[in-house]
């Protein structure tokens, strides 16, 4: 069993919320080679009905109390054992409140997924202030999820042209401390290996600006086993360099099986124990958040698998009689086989297991609400 430490408490006065022109969150999801393993677009499935509300969503302007800046102190006052949640909800409904509120008991800091950046360096998005209110209240720490899964045909301009860097450095920044973030997460993916170079100057000019203000630089990158430059889904992201520049690097240990492929675990522990051992060769534990999944897929011969949240795994296993603590089932429909992966609770526990031995800096679960809830019970 993983006991996670009691989280840092520290104060913060969220300011005034940035004003977004409201655009699709996900929008412009362009396939390549090995997109069809992204890790946020293989979740479309599961956030269909919330992005039908932010498609038609008006600009929105939130005005807050004025924010009294704190500058952070570097890597020492992150606590250790975070449990951070990476959160979806479009819409900004009470039931987002309601929904964060089950899970303060082990929390100690939410990732909202928000943000969309696009090859000028602009930024696009929702800010819900009634969830950064509740995580101010609870010292939950914050960081802005900041993404477009079109991929390369936005990071290639974006990483190419200093005007664009530069805008996108300080739209960030305005984004962070205009809400109270403690900084910024970078979910970038897709990026082609040719911008490797590219994407790690990028970040260190990122983290250099917010490190002078007090702020953190957090990356969402691509699990690997090894260093592989022309990889070209994970050639992009060099560890070493990355883990100088950012204060953590969230490493998405999931997907080893993705939707386009064949059917197995989404993230079995001797894989993920693979891609510990690498990281750590080239970045400091202390450095390191190992991102865990709570979703599963369901493979058939119709083209890509579907995504399914825990409920959903469970459920289509109780309709066809596949009882059992197992995280893996098969059935047939209409003639066709269907294998079903996703993770449970015993498997969840066999990754988050892994992290006091490696002395991570914590874990962050793709994505609070579609996990198998009994896993909060081992996470006090």
């Amino acid at each position: 069993m993983v006991v996670w430490k009691a989280r840092a408490k520290r104060g913060r006065v969220l300011g005034l919320a940035v004003s977004l022109a409201v655009a699709a969150l996900l929008a412009a999801f362009v396939p390549a080679v090995d997109w069809t393993h992204a890790i946020a677009g293989v979740d479309r499935g599961l956030l269909q009905t919330a992005e039908s509300g932010r498609r038609t969503a008006s600009t929105q302007t939130v005005a807050l109390a004025p924010r009294v800046h704190r500058p952070t102190t570097g890597l020492g006052a992150l606590p250790a054992g975070m449990v951070l949640g990476y959160f979806y909800d479009p819409g900004g409904t009470p039931s987002a409140v309601s929904m964060i509120k089950r899970y303060l008991p082990v929390l100690t800091g939410v990732i909202p997924f928000w943000y969309t950046i696009e090859s000028n360096g602009s930024l696009s998005g929702s800010t819900d202030p009634a969830v950064l209110k509740l995580a101010e209240q609870h010292k939950l720490w914050t960081f802005a999820l900041v993404e477009n899964m079109a991929g390369q045909p936005v990071f290639g301009p974006l990483l190419n042209s200093p005007v664009a860097r530069k805008r996108a450095i300080e739209n960030m920044l305005t984004l962070v401390e205009s809400n109270g973030y403690n900084g910024v997460n970078l979910d970038w993916e897709g990026i082609a290996s040719t911008e490797r170079h590219q994407f790690s100057t990028f970040v260190q000019q990122l983290a250099e600006t917010f490190h002078r203000h007090g702020y953190y630089v957090t990356l969402s990158i691509p699990a690997e086993t090894q260093n592989q430059p022309q990889n070209s889904w994970t050639g992009a992201y060099n560890y070493r360099a990355l883990g100088r520049s950012a204060d953590l690097l969230m490493i998405m240990a999931y997907d080893q099986h993705y939707a386009g492929g064949q059917p197995g675990p989404i993230a079995s522990a001797s894989w993920v124990k693979q891609v510990l051992d690498y990281t750590i060769s080239v970045v400091k534990p202390s450095k390191v958040v190992l991102g865990i999944p709570g979703y599963g897929y369901d493979w058939s011969g119709n083209g890509p698998a579907a995504a399914l949240t825990y409920s959903q795994a469970k459920s289509l296993a109780s309709q066809y009689g596949k009882s059992g603590k197992s995280n893996h089932f098969v059935y047939m429909q209409n003639g066709q086989l269907h294998s079903v992966w996703f993770e449970n609770t015993a498997s969840l526990l066999a990754n988050t297991n892994l992290v006091s031995g490696y002395e991570l800096r914590g874990i962050a679960l793709w994505r609070l609400g579609i996990e198998d809830p009994k896993i909060w019970d081992f996470l006090q």
